[in-house]
């Protein structure tokens, strides 16, 4: 299993700003590298299945879709499981907190590919990769709202 996290301050905005900024597609897309694109497929009691269109380690060559689940506790939590897909296991989660004067997102992804008994050598040659790749993907989303990005929030999806 690979695991890759992210935290940031962002002052001046609030936890439905960072919320509404990641649950909208258009927004999102321009701060994580791996993500080209979520559909909602269906809404549920406490969120949405999703298939969420992606690249495999930034190359535009190696594209691939997952079925996943998303369950929130709004503006607080957003938690991300696989549902269906190539890879064996997907965890993800945003804990968007209140703190004086902004707001801080913590980012987790967890990922297992599940590829045998060589798998073990995917995950030690693309670690350092998806880990810098979650740390910027919440350096970018703080960097975005600081100049003034928002996002529509669910009325996006």
């Amino acid at each position: 299993m690979i695991r890759g996290e992210g935290t940031e301050v962002i002052h001046g905005v609030t936890p439905q700003d960072v919320f509404d900024f990641v649950i909208d597609p258009a927004q999102y897309t321009k701060a994580d590298t791996k993500i080209i694109w979520v559909t909602k497929l269906a809404d549920t009691s406490d969120g949405m299945i999703a298939r969420e269109d992606g690249t495999f380690l930034g190359l535009g060559f190696a594209k691939g879709s997952v079925i996943t689940r998303y369950r929130w506790r709004i503006p607080h939590r957003i938690d991300v499981t696989l549902e269906h897909g190539f890879i064996r296991g997907l965890s993800a989660w945003f804990d968007i907190e209140e703190i004086e004067g902004g707001t801080r997102i913590t980012h987790v992804e967890e990922v297992d590919f599940g590829w045998g008994p060589l798998g073990w050598l995917h995950d030690v040659c693309i670690a350092r990769w998806w880990q810098a790749s979650v740390r910027q993907e919440v350096a970018e989303i703080a960097r975005l709202l600081r100049d003034g990005e928002r996002g529509e929030g669910l009325r996006a999806i």
